[in-house]
């Protein structure tokens, strides 16, 4: 027999709603990664299920992420004593964070809400899959908080200097939604960064001197998980193989990471398979369509011949909309579309600032996503872009029960635009076009029932003309 001591703790996501800037944000994800952090480093002997902790690295400062995810398991001592020990470790970490964030000791132990899990296994029983739902159900008694202000909050909003330091070893300016979106334009103009106004942040856009297009107004909010991760810990046996998967997670973090700061990107937590992150709509030549590409592939490989796949929820908003309900529709498409039925999936909505939106979940398997990923980023724009891909949308959407009719043969989709874009103005999009009849015929060839594949022509065609018109 074995006995296992595991730890959850929380409210991280009701942290996280009540953030009104990118630096609260971070901040509120970030505190709860520092906890775990400085609890289990007086544990770092201990054999640990999850997470990886046999890179030390992991303990230091300067990592700019939390890399601790919001539970672990480790195998208690054989005398018994752990458990004690790490209540009162537990109250020594809200002590000292109390005089580092100048946040009442009593407040910090009645809004965390921690809770400790001590079971005894059989030897070689599965620790993840026998302790989870214990941690699960001690998640749903929570104690209401006697407080009417919230001072952890108050303090995010306010003075998170001392964690800027331990993140990133100095009181970072943390960017504003702006910048992330200008990300590009800052690098060739940082004089622009003066300019912003973080009031009216407008001012700038209507400065002639740039040359702004639309998705500069704009950033995405991307929440990603894993699937099948259950799959995959069913299968797991032994102590290796358990250190084998907290790695490759430890490992799938950090690389992401690297990929979003590289994309121009801030994550905000990369905890276990999760990961929440802003990025700006289009760096360089690439969308963010192609940063989730890239992550994903990271994560296959991380994860090669399992049954794991990695499902995104992309909200791309203007800048002046709401964080929280950004926050609330990016994980809203994730586990209420990307993740619902088939996994596998990214799911995006653009809202304009009109206040209208255009969505598509797409499978990321097959012919139609390496034909999403060509069409939805390759096009380079022409003089009179934004009125060619609205004219395109318009012929599709007078020939539905037509293009419904032929969908199943690219010869006669290609003759159908071909026909109607026949003028020499229009050779330059001939590519382009290829690109369309595949992913009209795609659409239609994998389409369930009840489901209609233009849905996901219309959005992709105007996500084309968000990034490459001119026109808002």
């Amino acid at each position: 027999m074995t006995t296992y001591l595991a730890l959850t703790i929380g409210p991280i996501y009701k942290t996280l709603k009540d953030a009104k800037k990118t630096r609260e944000l971070w901040g509120g994800s970030y505190i709860f990664s520092y906890v775990m952090k400085q609890i289990i480093e007086q544990f770092q002997e201990r054999e640990f299920v999850v997470p990886y902790i046999k890179d030390k690295s992991i303990f230091e400062s300067g990592k700019e992420i939390g890399l601790f995810h919001d539970r672990f398991i480790f195998e208690a001592h054989e005398d018994g004593g752990d458990k004690e020990r790490l209540k009162k470790r537990v109250d020594e970490v809200l002590h000292y964070l109390s005089e580092d964030t100048k946040v009442d000791h009593n407040f910090l132990k009645s809004y965390f809400q921690i809770n400790i899990v001590e079971k005894e296994l059989e030897d070689g029983a599965n620790p993840i899959l026998e302790i989870t739902p214990y941690l699960d159900t001690a998640e749903l008694f929570v104690e209401v908080a006697q407080y009417q202000e919230n001072k952890l909050s108050k303090m995010l909003k306010t003075n998170n200097k001392f964690l800027m330091t331990e993140a990133f070893g100095k009181n970072k300016s943390f960017p504003s939604l702006p910048e992330i979106s200008l990300f590009d334009m800052l690098k060739e103009n940082p004089e622009i960064k003066t300019l912003l106004n973080y009031d009216e942040e407008e001012s700038i856009f209507d400065n002639k001197e740039y040359t702004f297009k639309p998705y500069h107004k704009y950033y995405a909010i991307v929440h990603a998980d894993g699937d099948s991760m259950g799959k995959v810990v069913e299968k797991l046996k032994g102590r290796e193989a358990f250190q084998n998967f907290s790695k490759k997670l430890f490992e799938y973090g950090q690389k992401s990471h690297e990929l979003i700061k590289n994309f121009g990107g801030e994550t905000i937590f990369a905890g276990g398979d999760d990961l929440l992150f802003f990025a700006p709509v289009v760096h360089g030549n690439r969308t963010v369509f192609e940063l989730c590409d890239e992550i994903s592939k990271n994560f296959n490989k991380e994860f090669k011949g399992t049954e794991a796949t990695l499902s995104f929820g992309v909200s791309i908003q203007y800048h002046k909309f709401p964080l929280y309900e950004a926050l609330e529709n990016s994980r809203n498409l994730l586990f209420g579309d990307a993740k619902s039925g088939a996994k596998n999936n990214i799911a995006f909505c653009v809202t304009k600032h009109s206040g209208q939106t255009f969505k598509a979940i797409i499978h990321k398997e097959g012919e139609l996503y390496e034909n999403f990923k060509l069409f939805s980023s390759n096009l380079k724009g022409g003089e009179d872009i934004d009125n060619f891909l609205h004219s395109i949308h318009h012929k599709i959407e007078s020939n539905k029960p037509l293009l419904k009719e032929i969908a199943s043969d690219k010869e006669q989709l290609k003759n159908f635009f071909d026909n109607y874009f026949n003028e020499t103005v229009h050779d330059e999009y001939r590519a382009f076009f290829e690109q369309l009849v595949a992913f009209i015929y795609e659409s239609y060839r994998v389409a369930k029932e009840g489901e209609n594949p233009l849905d996901k022509v219309y959005a992709t065609l105007r996500f084309i003309k968000f990034v490459q018109g001119d026109k808002a």
